[in-house]
């Protein structure tokens, strides 16, 4: 009984923590992937802002050729110092503006303090690999000086990240000049500290090398990610999220040519399933306290009431053993002290019932084996006598000698009272007697053939069982329009030592309606419709053999009747016996 009640509560719980924990995971995978979404839609507007802001050089008409100029051409300089200037008030992030050309080798740098400029024989040497035809991105790193000494008003200390923009000729692609521009991550924070919950979650944004460009730890921006899994998570797949051992990773790719950068979220499975936790931990209590009062409730069952009903069970275990003759002590006066007293009252009922219907069932059987092994068919005798005197008028006695004998010895057969069980090759050889006479009879109307399996004909079985199953081809199927009558009879023995006969011919089929009512009564054959049957179909042969079959097999023996195509009947009989092995 505790086990019944302790699995249902604990697969309730069960059921409960997983569709729980699944309904708060999905729930937060699709709330982080619309908000990755839109913090992903702000840096990608906050970068293009960036973007548009270099290009503003080409707006002013005389840049591109000021920087062609000569060195002397104090016109020409400050206007190039106005254009960056300008480009560096553009955004409050730029905190400085490099420029270096290759037209004269003159590299400039626009502070918050006072512009610098100087000659250099190339560019600053961080802006190197970066010097391509193609704008991009420098991950965070402190502030470069490119070359110039530092002014104490300039934040050099300052992680930045630095936006690089070819300067070509336009419609031509000759490059210019190469622009630097630093941009601090003040922005990027603001944006990216709004995604996440600063105590319990992790944000990071990573370049495509994987580099940290912001993570809620300052110590890793600029640096490459620690984390394997979420770096070949976030590089390879351009979105979506990723179930770790420990936490959940929902990521979003930027959408930008110049800034293959992908957004991050991490959320630790504690913080996930923290408040399914919670319901499932009250949840449990409940169930303990549950669980507790039904122990103490069983155990009380036990000791106070189910006393009588296990002594009441031990009583019928030992009826269900055979023995009827318990005597059933009963002390108690409740209700299963009455239980008992009629259960005993019924008991005794029941013994005398069974007594009496076990001298009724063997009188009944006994009478019914008699009645058919003392039946002889009138027509048939008739019958089988008039083909013998004509058969004496045409021949010279000999076949009528052989008739005779063959009669005599069915006679014989069916008179030996004392004989209730016979071989299988018994009741064939009598079958042959029979089937010689109505071959007789029938004037070569019908063939039969045999297929014995030898190790059937050892197997016994209740006398006269197959010739009454066989004479109601006689009498109802034989039919010369259909053609010759083709009677086959075969035997086997299964695996399983069960003997299986089947009887076919190719007679007349019987009705549809009337088939299918006895098979429903040869499936059931229950005591109450046994004699209805009986009356109805005239059919006490095919009836006696089913019961004396089961009767002598623990009721495992079966008859099936069915029609066969074009036209005839099948019938096969499926037989347990006590086998052993003839060597």
């Amino acid at each position: 009984m505790l086990i019944i009640t302790i699995i249902p509560l604990v697969l309730s719980l069960v059921i409960t923590l997983i569709h729980t924990r699944e309904s708060v995971k999905e729930q937060s995978i699709n709330e982080n992937t619309r908000l990755i979404f839109q913090g992903k839609t702000n840096l990608v507007n906050y970068l293009n802002n960036i973007s548009r802001a270099s290009i503003i050089v080409y707006s002013d008409p005389h840049f591109l050729n000021n920087l062609s100029k000569s060195t002397d051409d104090y016109q020409a300089i400050a206007e190039i110092y106005t254009t960056l200037q300008n480009l560096q008030g553009s955004l409050p992030d730029i905190q400085q503006v490099y420029l270096h050309s290759r037209q004269t080798n003159q590299s400039t740098l626009i502070t918050n303090s006072i512009p610098s400029r100087g000659y250099r024989d190339a560019p600053y040497e961080s802006t190197l690999k970066y010097d391509t035809s193609t704008t991009s991105i420098e991950p965070p790193h402190p502030a470069h000086s490119y070359g110039f000494p530092p002014s104490p008003n300039d934040y050099t200390d300052r992680q930045v990240f630095t936006f690089y923009r070819p300067i070509v000729r336009i419609p031509s692609s000759t490059q210019l000049a190469i622009m630097a521009i630093d941009v601090n991550l003040d922005s990027i924070v603001a944006i990216c500290n709004q995604l996440y919950e600063a105590d319990d979650e992790q944000l990071y944004l990573l370049n495509e090398d994987g580099i940290v460009i912001y993570s809620g730890i300052p110590e890793e921006i600029g640096k490459p990610l620690a984390s394997g899994d979420i770096t070949i998570r976030a590089t390879n797949d351009h979105t979506g999220y990723a179930d770790g051992d420990n936490a959940i990773q929902v990521y979003e790719k930027l959408d930008v040519p110049f800034a293959d950068w992908t957004l991050v979220k991490q959320i630790p499975h504690s913080v996930l399933y923290r408040k399914s936790t919670e319901l499932i931990t009250i949840n449990a209590i409940i169930a303990a306290l549950a669980l507790l009062a039904v122990i103490l409730g069983t155990l009380f069952i036990s000791f106070r009431i189910t006393k009588p009903i296990k002594q009441l069970a031990s009583y019928m275990n030992q009826i269900q053993t055979g023995n009827l003759d318990i005597d059933i002590e009963v002390n108690s006066q409740d209700e299963i002290g009455f239980l008992s007293r009629r259960f005993r009252q019924m008991m005794d009922t029941i013994n005398n019932l069974i007594l009496r219907k076990y001298k009724l069932e063997l009188a009944n059987k006994n009478n019914q084996l008699r009645a058919l092994q003392a039946q002889i068919d009138p027509h048939f005798l008739y019958n089988t006598l008039q083909s013998i005197g004509t058969v004496a008028l045409q021949h010279d006695g000999v076949r009528v000698y052989s008739l005779l004998t063959s009669l005599s010895d069915m006679m014989r057969y069916k008179m030996r009272s004392d004989e209730t069980m016979v071989t299988l090759q018994e009741e064939i050889d009598h079958l042959k007697l029979y089937l010689d006479l109505q071959k007789e009879r029938f004037d070569e109307q019908f063939d039969f053939t045999w297929d014995l399996d030898p190790n059937s004909l050892s197997a016994t079985l209740p006398k006269m069982t197959l010739q009454p199953l066989i004479e109601n081809y006689f009498k109802h199927g034989l039919n010369p329009k259909l053609g010759k009558g083709q009677l086959s009879i075969r035997s086997r023995v299964t695996s399983s030592k069960r003997l299986v006969i089947e009887i076919e011919n190719n007679g007349t089929s019987i009705p549809e309606h009337e088939l299918r009512q006895l098979q429903e009564e040869l499936a059931t054959l229950k005591e109450e419709n046994e004699e209805t049957g009986i009356q109805k179909h005239a059919s006490i042969g095919m009836y006696n053999v089913l019961m004396r079959l089961q009767l002598n097999s623990m009721d495992t023996a079966s008859l099936i009747i069915e029609n066969v195509e074009p036209h005839g009947v099948k019938i096969t009989i499926e037989y347990t016996w006590e086998w052993s092995d003839p060597a």
